[in-house]
């Protein structure tokens, strides 16, 4: 439990008000959210100490089972506040394998009104009394109330205040009367709520697809690849006759031709530093290698030889080229893997064999070289070390695969796999896991993929036209985001037919409830209590919403209409009751920690029998479509990879049968069915340097695992459409939680 702490604390252009819960950065409010506060004030209150993870875990979550996962979302969450770097860190030093100590220098004061107090000894250092003005908000209200940690991909807590001090004296006496009702109504026990809002007609600022063509020609374009810098994008087009290289800003204006040639020119590859551009020509009678500047200039040939040399790629460091060549075989089509200089000098094969072998690629970091290969009977992605040894199949079975490229920040390779007769973009884990992800699924060809600098997105060359031209998609495939706040919006819910899609926010301080249209137009607020309300859930008929709700002081599950009115209380326990999910029936599934360990409970949905249906530790339950069975998470039975990870279970709808479905070294958590019954999307937290969480998707048994977003994010809260086409889900790809769906067929 932390303890009351009045004092101020500073550190860098930071103030961390501990009585008052604010973090300021030269005067200005930092929002986080509740338990990353508690997480930086515990790391403060022991500065230049190692705080072992169990300790944090326990201050943090004092009456709550939590995984580590949900402490790494913090520190996470609070090196982004602190623009600390885990690498180089400044703020929060990770202690492997113990815990986090906070390293910056910290000078401890007390708040004003506590004057009397004597300044506190930091580091030897005496550090003088300062005053600080407080700011009263409205976003306090509650502060104090219990809480229970959620997981990154399970929920947020209530955020800190975005007011800012230095508010002129006519806001000092208004902030001075509200406090004074609030505590006369505290009094007398009484709250009066306002009525729910109007809806609000004004459409979102964007509820747009990430699918976005960037060229429109009548001729072809193609082989299209990021500037290291991402300004620029070079490819290839025959708008002017011949395959010429081009360079055009990234919304595909400003197109500037860079070769000028009788013959063709394609395939262009940027250097490191963005300085030169590789390419190939004909030029000389066959294709070879060539260089140019960025803008065109000093093209200079590399390779000379009467065979074809082509598929160029740099070293990281700019000093060595890797391309593709049948020079030394007699069977033109037997291409090997040669390296060169970047001056073309020192030409030596690294992939010497009888088969096709071609268009490598290096790994961000120099170690490995990516490249494709028709030995195994159908072309395979391998990898290699960069002097040719070490050579093995990424993905190795009877599909027909290509183009392999390995995305900058090294974790995810994108390629092409042949389906029917199509050419589709794909992308897997960058050791080669199963967990493949295809991000294209048309009746057109999609090939060439290049990663954009952030790791984000792939821009790629398809006919879907009926030419070739160039787009660029969300790594996760033609995604939509259908919110753009910059608060949180988290929670998303469909209703039963499909049309609108219910969510919380924090977009007026405090996290409330909301409906959208399904394509994320006309949002609406429905609650307003003086409480969080959170984790919305229709029922079977569209009719009715129920949700939870702190606003009589501890998380209960409520019920209303689906408008907003009638809100009615159905749970009523002093411990936690959340996430309500309904059966066909018309019962209500929810969580509790009745007795003291969470647990399972389903109740009527007037609140009446209630009764437990698991006895160990389990959380984030969903019925079923055909209401039979429930899938859930808890603890493993026995260790995997030396730690008891949450798994998902699957159990009877009384309870009985209870049989894990996964073995996986992770946390799993947020289990949801697909409307048909055969499926179950799930979400894998990682513990890397930073916390990463991505949606997956599984069969009943636990077979046919295959991943449905990609990234160094944190997806959470999966939940499908009525009709298994669309999926939606809560992000924080762009930097605050927002949702999105994607497209599943």
């Amino acid at each position: 439990m932390i303890p009351a702490d009045n004092h101020l604390y500073e550190f860098g252009s930071f103030v961390l008000d501990a009585g008052s819960r604010i973090l300021l950065k030269n005067g200005t409010t930092v929002r986080l959210t509740l338990k990353a506060f508690d997480t930086l004030l515990v790391l403060v209150q022991h500065a230049e100490q190692v705080v072992e993870k169990e300790q944090l875990l326990k201050e943090v979550w004092p009456d709550s089972f939590v995984e580590e996962g949900s402490l790494s979302r913090n520190i996470h969450e609070l090196r982004k506040a602190l623009g600390d770097d885990s690498s180089e860190p400044r703020c929060i030093e990770t202690i492997p394998r113990r815990g986090y100590r906070f390293i910056a220098p910290v000078t401890i004061s007390v708040g004003e009104g506590h004057a009397g107090l004597t300044p506190v000894e930091c580091d030897a250092t005496v550090i003088e009394k300062h005053t600080f003005a407080r700011v009263i908000s409205k976003e306090f209200e509650g502060a104090d109330r219990p809480v229970e940690a959620l997981s990154p991909v399970s929920g947020i807590e209530a955020v800190a205040p975005s007011d800012v001090a230095g508010r002129s004296k006519k806001q000092a006496r208004r902030a001075a009367a509200v406090v004074a009702a609030m505590l006369f109504t505290g009094a007398i026990g009484v709250f009066v709520y306002m009525k729910w809002p109007s809806v609000s007609t004004a459409p979102i600022s964007r509820a747009k697809s990430t699918l976005v063509r960037v060229t429109n020609n009548s001729t072809m374009e193609g082989a299209p690849v990021w500037s290291p810098d991402g300004s620029r994008i070079a490819f290839w087009s025959n708008r002017d006759g011949k395959n010429e290289i081009y360079v055009m800003d990234l919304d595909g204006s400003n197109v500037k031709r860079l070769t000028t040639n009788s013959s063709d020119d394609d395939n262009p590859e940027w250097s490191p530093d963005g300085r030169k551009i590789l390419f190939d020509s004909q030029r000389d009678g066959n294709k070879e290698i060539y260089v140019m500047d960025g803008d065109g200039s000093n093209q200079t040939r590399l390779t000379r030889n009467n065979a074809v040399d082509s598929a160029t790629s740099w070293s990281p460091d700019g000093s060595q080229i890797a391309f593709a060549s049948n020079r030394d075989n007699s069977n033109p089509f037997n291409f090997d893997i040669y390296l060169m200089n970047a001056d073309g000098s020192n030409i030596r094969r690294i992939v010497d064999d009888l088969e096709y072998d071609a268009e490598p690629k290096w790994s961000p970091d120099g170690l490995k070289i990516l490249f494709m290969t028709g030995r195994n009977g159908n072309f395979d992605v391998y990898e290699m070390n960069p002097d040719g040894t070490g050579q093995k199949a990424l993905v190795a079975d009877n599909n027909s695969d290509g183009s392999p490229v390995c995305s900058l920040d090294g974790n995810n390779i994108a390629f092409v796999r042949n389906i029917d007769g199509k050419d589709q973009i794909y992308v897997m884990d960058a050791d080669g896991g199963g967990d493949l992800r295809n991000v294209t699924n048309n009746s057109a060809n999609n090939g060439r993929p290049s990663w954009s600098p952030d790791s984000s997105k792939l821009i790629f060359q398809t006919d879907r036209d009926g030419n070739w031209e160039i787009y660029v998609m969300s790594v996760d495939g033609d995604l939509a985001q259908l919110t753009d706040n910059p608060a949180d919006d988290i929670d998303p819910a469909w209703s039963p037919d499909g049309s609108k899609i219910a969510f919380s926010s924090n977009r007026d301080g405090r996290d409330h409830i909301y409906i959208m249209n399904a394509n994320g137009s006309a949002p609406a607020q429905i609650t307003n209590s003086p409480g969080e309300d959170t984790e919305p859930a229709w029922s079977p008929d569209g009719r009715r919403i129920a949700f939870t709700s702190s606003r009589d002081g501890n998380k209960e599950i409520y019920l209303m209409n689906a408008d907003g009115s009638k809100q009615t209380r159905l749970s009523s326990d002093q411990e936690i009751d959340r996430t309500p999910k309904w059966s066909l029936d018309g019962r209500i599934l929810f969580l509790s920690r009745r007795g003291g360990r969470g647990g399972i409970y389903v109740m009527d949905s007037n609140g009446t029998n209630v009764t437990r249906l698991t006895y160990t530790r389990a959380g984030e339950a969903v019925w079923s479509p055909d209401g039979k069975k429930v899938a859930f998470n808890a603890p493993s039975v026995e260790k995997i990879a030396g730690q008891y990870w949450l798994q998902l279970y699957v159990m009877d709808s009384d309870g009985s049968n209870q049989r894990m479905l996964t073995t996986n070294p992770d946390s799993l958590f947020a289990p949801c069915w697909s409307p048909d019954g055969l499926s179950i999307a799930f979400v894998v937290e990682k513990l890397k340097l930073e916390t990463i969480a991505n949606i997956f998707e599984m069969d009943l048994d636990g077979g046919n695992r295959r991943r449905l977003t990609i990234g160094q994010k944190i997806d959470g809260k999966p939940t499908y459409s009525p009709d298994g086409a669309r999926l939606a889900f809560q992000s924080n790809r762009d930097g605050n939680y927002e949702i999105y769906v994607m497209n599943l067929r």
